[in-house]
């Protein structure tokens, strides 16, 4: 869909594809330029600019889908966005009199744990990143699934043991008994779940890759999950 707003195809939702990469390429991008030494705002300065000539256009206007995956892409393109701003020997003005789009740097800023002894490099943050963004774009629109199917009170009780981020606390017998529910019923609710989430996560993947075999989309989730096993 991205490439189709480049051709100047189905406008629309190449706008709306581009701008939900956007949103979950952010974060990535973020600790990708921290994790290169830039300090928080010239973090936010850099990451607001790059994205925003994505939203111009200007970022594939030249893009080959046979290239690779769209994350190395967009890793490969703003390594050459550092070196540009890096020539240019001057901060940019903060935000760049543009909100690209509405996300707090501060929590960007919380999930990162910079330690002067990590050995992780700058590439392997990002990559885990990348993982771990696309895993909650996934989950989050399951929970919208759930909630139009009017589920929500049950999906958040079930949701830790979905999503990777979270802690999950109890049994599954002690999580029945809070939903009045059965223990083989709540077993078979995340099963459910879970296949849908899985479901999800192959069509996000596959609308990452310019020729989405089974064989392409499985090698794909297994670079993502070795990306956040680290």
């Amino acid at each position: 869909m991205v490439l189709a707003l480049r051709d100047g195809g189905d406008e629309p939702r190449g706008r709306m594809a581009l701008e939900e990469l956007c949103r979950i390429y952010w974060k990535p991008i973020y600790s990708y330029a921290r994790y290169q030494g830039l300090s928080p705002a010239d973090a936010e300065d850099l990451t607001q600019s790059f994205f925003g000539f994505a939203l111009e256009k200007d970022l594939f206007t030249t893009a080959d889908a046979a290239l690779g995956k769209m994350r190395n892409y967009l890793l490969t393109a703003f390594g050459r966005h550092i070196k540009h701003w890096q020539r240019q020997a001057a901060t940019l003005k903060r935000g760049g009199g543009k909100e690209i789009l509405s996300i707090e740097a501060s929590q960007a800023e919380d999930a990162l744990e910079i330690d002067p002894s990590d050995e992780r490099t700058p590439e392997s943050v990002y990559q885990r990143m990348c993982a771990l963004r696309i895993i909650e774009a996934a989950v989050d629109q399951l929970a919208a699934e759930q909630q139009a199917a009017g589920k929500q009170q049950q999906f958040e009780s079930l949701r830790p043991r979905l999503d990777p981020t979270m802690a999950v606390s109890g049994s599954d017998a002690e999580l029945a008994a809070q939903l009045g529910m059965t223990h083989d019923a709540v077993r078979q609710a995340i099963s459910r779940l879970r296949r849908r989430f899985r479901e999800i996560m192959r069509e996000m993947v596959a609308g990452t890759l310019s020729a989405p075999t089974d064989e392409a989309i499985q090698e794909e989730l297994a670079s993502l999950r070795n990306a956040l096993l680290g």
